[in-house]
């Protein structure tokens, strides 16, 4: 392979390790941000959770004390059972101590029922709770392990970004300019290989004549097709 086309394939193997490192740099924040939504959608779960136990909470606390004031509503209308001087008003007033005494009773089972619900929802904000904790561990592990992980790509891009001046300083200047002019409109592959007697960047084959002069590595060829950069390994 001639000298010029050795150094150029050199450099497209260094601009892809480059833009391969470049994805991962620029993935790893979103990876991050989709660790930070998903706690956050935990936490919120969580909050709602205890929402939900407080306004029941609440809920049983409104009912015992309307359950307080019935029951004493109660026990003052049938006080007045021994105070009423006709049957029209004693029986107006058991009417009244009857609707009571239902009232009450239906409190008394609402109450019951909150605090099952209540226990329910108790358990529900301890579970809630637990894996709000687990995440927020485990968030914080992989948010440490990709942040690391940045760090050693960024490093490990600025080496090969030195490395890629070095080497592009190696080429032909013509040869370069080309090779730039290539990488920008073909989608950052400028050198393909061919194999088969087909490019491998577009897939469409060379003419016999072209591929067996390819393969003596005289001459520098392009796709006619693609206008890449081609190279035969061999």
């Amino acid at each position: 392979m001639r000298e010029d086309l050795v150094q150029v394939v050199d450099l497209q193997n260094l601009d892809l390790e480059i833009a391969k490192i470049q994805r991962e740099v620029q993935e790893i924040p979103r990876e991050i941000a989709d660790l930070e939504e998903q706690l956050q959608n935990s936490r919120r779960v969580w909050d709602q959770a205890r929402e939900h136990l407080a306004s029941l909470d609440q809920l049983r606390r409104r009912h015992e004390r309307e359950l307080e004031d019935v029951t004493a509503e109660q026990r003052k209308r049938q006080g007045r059972l021994f105070e009423i001087k006709t049957n029209q008003e004693y029986t107006a007033v058991l009417k009244e101590i009857e609707g009571l005494k239902e009232r009450r009773s239906k409190l008394e089972d609402e109450v019951l029922e909150l605090f099952d619900q209540i226990e329910s929802a108790q358990g529900a904000v301890r579970a809630e709770d637990t894996l709000f904790r687990e995440r927020e561990k485990t968030c914080g592990q992989e948010r440490t392990a990709r942040e690391g992980e940045l760090q050693r790509l960024q490093a490990e891009l600025d080496r090969l970004q030195k490395e890629r001046r070095r080497q592009a300083a190696r080429v032909e200047p013509g040869l370069l300019q080309t090779y730039q002019r290539l990488l920008r409109s073909r989608g950052g592959i400028a050198v393909v290989q061919v194999k088969d007697g087909a490019c491998l960047g577009c897939h469409v084959g060379l003419t016999p004549q072209t591929y067996n002069e390819l393969r003596k590595g005289d001459l520098l060829f392009t796709c006619a097709n693609c206008q890449r950069i081609l190279y035969w390994k061999g």
